[in-house]
């Protein structure tokens, strides 16, 4: 048994919790004790689903510009003061000012890390690159050894971050977790990144099929509320990043080489580099927010957290892609102009826009879920986080 990764669900029959290490008879659901399905039938759960379900709500974001350029300009100049030192404690300070100020319905989201661990991370992370630094400049031999460590220590890195990050969100006082296995993340994160050289990117999106799949399906909410990604296949992974992205990033192409022949008969020769460079960017910014908005929508929107007997949470994501394009350029612009200093507007748009696009239905009401929730919690107890509880703070 992979005492790493636990479902737990109570029996409605005894009232006994119980506790499996397989994925199939969590979702089977049958108590030990006394015999019963914890499973409605098919036919009756969609009909009990579908008439409790309610409308779906979008994420409101309260945050200003204002008040986060505050928050902002202590952090950069007490991280710069402290040769990067504070920026563990930065980082606590954003987190908690955007959960605190994401709601969902009548309640905000809340950020719980110590910035100790959170350094303690970033510690780790730049004594390792000290080192293979180190190891390069004395011996190019000695960095080849070492680099076999350390690509087998990222997956264990990965997991221990998503872990942390999952543990100190938190929505009405309940925590979320992860649950993911070393052993899953060396198959996601090193053995799929293989296939995807030796496919010459080609297998790319079914890399992000499966990443998004291994961080979504491993998480919970409360005491054993489970996430699920409920696509079937990389399919819709293949549209985006090669048919859909492929297709915007040849307009793109075309329309940047039309730019700057038309550039070309009014600029002179010395600046044409510099204007190559910049529309370069920016093609890329618009690229990147593309992904940002059909890989969004793609994934939230087969995204569901529960299931009977527990009450379900739907997600639907419905952001657009050229709002999001021209989001992501102009935020480009006003920053280069501003020099820097128009980020936390930009920061504050982009979630804000991000949120109102992320909608919520949960089946049965959101009183009716939390307190379900709660009381689970209270039924399994609360991990302590061992010493190895860290933050990458990437």
């Amino acid at each position: 048994m992979d005492l790493t990764k636990l479902y737990k669900f109570r029996c409605k029959q005894c009232s006994a919790l119980v506790v499996v290490s397989s994925l199939e008879d969590y979702e089977r659901k049958i108590c030990p004790f006394c015999g019963a399905q914890n499973v409605m039938p098919e036919k009756e759960k969609k009909s009990n689903l579908n008439e409790k379900k309610t409308p779906y709500t979008s994420l409101t974001f309260t945050g200003k510009s204002g008040e986060y350029f505050k928050i902002w300009v202590v952090n950069v100049f007490l991280t710069i003061l402290t040769i990067g030192i504070y920026s563990a404690w930065a980082k606590v300070r954003k987190k908690k000012y955007f959960y605190r100020s994401t709601f969902l319905i009548d309640s905000s989201f809340d950020y719980l890390a110590e910035p100790k661990k959170i350094l303690k991370g970033r510690l780790i992370v730049f004594g390792a690159l000290i080192i293979m630094v180190v190891a390069g400049y004395v011996d190019p031999f000695l960095l080849l050894i070492l680099a076999i460590p350390a690509i087998l220590l990222f997956p264990w890195l990965v997991v221990k971050a998503l872990n942390f990050k999952a543990r100190n969100s938190s929505y009405r006082n309940i925590r979320f977790d992860f649950l993911g296995t070393y052993g899953e993340a060396v198959r996601v994160f090193i053995l799929q990144m293989l296939i995807t050289m030796l496919t010459l990117g080609f297998g790319y999106p079914y890399q992000r099929y499966r990443r998004t799949k291994f961080v979504f399906n491993n998480g919970i909410f409360g005491g054993e509320t489970p996430f699920r990604l409920e696509l079937k296949d990389s399919g819709g992974f293949y549209r985006v990043y090669l048919w859909q992205a492929g297709g915007v990033g040849i307009l793109l192409g075309i329309a940047s080489q039309i730019i700057l022949a038309i550039g070309s008969a009014f600029l002179p020769a010395a600046a044409l580099p510099m204007v190559e460079s910049f529309i370069s960017l920016l093609a890329s910014l618009a690229i990147i927010a593309f992904l940002r908005a059909a890989g969004t929508n793609l994934v939230w929107s087969n995204v569901r957290l529960g299931g009977y007997p527990s009450v379900s949470v739907y997600f639907r994501s419905t952001l657009s892609a050229p709002r999001m394009i021209w989001i992501y350029l102009s935020n480009a612009v006003a920053i280069v102009f501003s020099l820097g200093l128009l980020v936390p507007w930009a920061s504050v748009r982009t979630v804000r826009y991000r949120l109102s696009n992320l909608n919520v239905s949960i089946s049965g009401g959101l009183d009716s879920f939390v307190a379900g929730e709660q009381e689970k919690v209270e039924a399994v107890g609360e991990e302590i986080a061992d010493f190895f509880d860290f933050d990458l703070g990437l």
